[in-house]
């Protein structure tokens, strides 16, 4: 399948379009650009709506989709035209599909459906007679299918950002399987082997002889039906909360990292609080060390001035003094008749030998100037010997003016202080964030996963209970009348037969998938480049397994892989089905980087899409395929390059040729 042209009037953003989309053989890319925004999407939903039809039932739908150009005009019409090629009986079929919607006199929706194949029309609408419409309806659903039918067409046209959140938790391999049974036509060949068996059973039932045995064979029957239906509910529930787990991890992961952070902010809190604290408290140590210095200010301050301003006049007075020491005959210095005297002193205190006491001072005094030979006169005779020890201790005096630590405390406690209203402010704030949020969803999320694993182990109790029915079912005696009856007996084996066959398919097409699967890989799977020793499917699609081997022999679990790793795994597959499978359509991507890094996307844009498809269509903004480096990468694989440029005053996109300016070369 090929297609040639997509013409769209009055569709959502798109007032009319026509667009070539054929390749060459040698370049099978058509490269499509816009802004989020642009129409990318919308021309991806016109060519699947042109090939499967729009779901519009009623007017309000149909009002959403028009065109908001074209209210008020005279043709309020949807349409969408495609034209394509495709091969019926090895012979090339040109084909013109146009849908059509409008609203009747009566405000409701008619469709109308056109299909020309080589001239031959189909044709039906809402309007055509019942039996009529089933005929036509079903010629054109049959030649669709023929080229790309609707239940595989999510594996060729998909949304890669979309793919990608599929491949989340533990559902690649499920993923994989739905697509090798779905895209190689295995599964047909399943559902012939489940209807043969049900064909079997339920004539095995009739050639019962014994009613008692055919009624417990009948119950037997029914009850394998109820377990199949139940296990088939089952699996669907279990579909649903495996979807409902994938749509709700982000959200989940954020409601659990908001409680994480509802308790950080917790933490922020009290924080702030022995902030505020620590500022009172250094306030207290700052009132307390101010009032001792204050108490203390004569001595701290006042005093160190006081012998600054009189420090030349004492050093005179005790360089006269030690001067007039010096002229004394004793050969005694001041510190050594002190000593005496206080021994001495001492002494006549404890034998009560003294009349009257007698101050220290006073006997050093009249030591010294009776030993004193010198005749000169003294003009600091008045001062005694303590008044001079006094006045040495004065120039000795050690003080500290604790004055500029307190000063530089203030600035401090000032700033602290400023800070106390702000700092209160932001408590506040931080309490009225974690106010009033729902972690509901939290325990929804939870019960879901406790529920996902319920699932699993009733699916595995209620395949054994089939098992042990269907041993049962073996068991009877069947009686079977005289004459052979082929048809029962064809009919018996085709069950396995089906199976063989689809089995047998699947070896003969496993290892042209593996060896192409492995190739890709080692090209574009970045995480692993050069180092896949081998691809590996089992051989039975009843248990079918997918697996990647290192080349050091251990096993590359695809569980383990990031976002962006099995999202390339599961395109490199696609590709691999493409090529081997039954069906040979083009492949539409749209947001085609999805969750890829940087060295993915310069690998698949080189390795991968030029193999693609023999027609690709990219879907890309130019964050995505940037128009420099990247355009230059992948331009030699380009037929066509087109830019969608919104307008946004008229509501309506236009095409313009090249990619974002720019052109490709001839």
């Amino acid at each position: 399948m090929l297609i040639k042209r997509i013409k769209v009037r009055n569709f959502k953003t798109y007032l009319n379009l026509d667009l070539d989309l054929s390749v060459d053989e040698e370049r099978p890319i058509i490269l499509i650009g816009g802004v989020n925004g642009g129409g990318k999407t919308t021309l991806f939903e016109s060519i699947y709506g042109a090939l499967y039809g729009l779901q519009i039932h009623t007017a309000k739908q149909f009002k959403e989709l028009l065109n908001a150009g074209s209210l008020g005009a005279e043709d309020e019409k949807i349409t969408l035209e495609l034209h394509f090629t495709g091969r019926v009986l090895n012979e090339e079929q040109q084909y013109v599909l146009t849908r059509s919607y409008m609203l009747n006199p009566a405000g409701n929706p008619v469709e109308n459906v056109k299909l020309n194949m080589n001239g031959t029309i189909f044709q039906y609408g809402t309007a055509t007679p019942p039996a009529q419409r089933a005929e036509q309806e079903a010629q054109v659903n049959k030649i669709i299918k023929a080229n790309l039918p609707q239940e595989l067409s999510r594996y060729f046209l998909f949304d890669a950002m979309e793919a990608g959140s599929l491949l989340k938790e533990d559902q690649l391999n499920r993923v994989i399987k739905e697509n090798i049974e779905n895209v190689m036509g295995f599964n047909k060949y399943m559902q012939l082997a489940k209807s043969s068996e049900s064909l079997y059973q339920s004539m095995t039932a009739q050639r019962l002889e014994v009613e008692i045995e055919k009624k417990e064979y009948v119950e037997l029957v029914e009850q394998k039906k109820a377990k199949e239906a139940e296990l088939a509910g089952l699996e669907l529930q279990l579909q649903d909360s495996l979807q409902y787990s994938v749509a709700s991890k982000e959200l989940y992961d954020n409601l659990k990292s908001g409680l994480n952070q509802e308790t950080t902010i917790k933490n922020k809190i009290e924080q702030t609080k022995n902030q505020i604290d620590s500022i009172h408290k250094k306030e207290d140590i700052f009132r307390n060390e101010l009032d001792s210095f204050v108490k203390d200010f004569e001595i701290n301050v006042c005093l160190p001035k006081l012998t600054e301003a009189i420090k030349n006049e004492v050093s005179l007075i005790l360089k006269t003094k030690n001067e007039k020491l010096q002229q004394s005959n004793s050969n005694v210095n001041p510190e050594q008749i002190e000593a005496i005297s206080a021994t001495i002193l001492h002494f006549l205190t404890q034998k009560k030998l003294l009349l009257k006491e007698i101050s220290l001072s006073d006997m050093v005094d009249y030591v010294i100037a009776s030993t004193s030979n010198s005749n000169t006169h003294d003009e600091y005779d008045f001062l005694d010997f303590s008044e001079v020890k006094a006045l040495e201790e004065l120039l000795n005096l050690k003080t500290s003016n604790s004055f500029p630590s307190l000063n530089q405390q203030q600035v401090d406690l000032n700033l602290g202080l400023n800070q106390v209203s702000g700092l209160e402010y932001q408590i506040e704030q931080m309490k009225a964030q974690i106010a009033g949020r729902d972690y509901t969803l939290l325990k929804a999320y939870e019960e879901n996963e406790a529920n996902i694993k319920n699932f699993e182990i009733k699916i595995g109790e209620i395949k054994l209970e089939i098992g042990k029915i269907a041993k049962k079912l073996h068991q009877f005696d069947i009686q079977i009348s005289q004459e052979p009856d082929p048809k029962y007996d064809t009919l018996g084996r085709l069950k396995g037969f089906f199976e063989d066959v689809a089995n047998q398919l699947l070896k003969v097409k496993k290892q042209q998938i593996e060896l192409k699967m492995k190739q890709d890989l080692n090209i574009n799977l970045t995480a692993y480049r050069d180092v896949i020793d081998r691809v590996e499917l089992s051989e039975n699609l009843a248990n079918l397994t997918f697996k990647i081997f290192h080349k050091a022999g251990n096993e590359i679990y695809l569980n383990q892989l990031n976002t962006a790793s099995k999202q390339i795994v599961v395109q490199v597959l696609l590709k691999s089905l493409h090529e081997f499978g039954d069906y040979d359509p083009p492949v539409m991507i749209d947001t085609v980087m999805g969750v890829l890094d940087e060295t993915s996307r310069a690998t698949v844009m080189e390795n991968y899409f030029p193999e693609l498809s023999h027609q690709t269509l990219l879907l890309s903004s130019d964050s995505e395929i940037r128009p420099g480096s990247d355009f230059d990468k992948i331009e030699p694989f380009v037929s066509k390059a087109y830019t969608l440029q919104r307008d946004r005053e008229n509501q309506h996109t236009d095409i313009v040729t090249g990619y974002f300016g720019k052109i490709l070369n001839n």
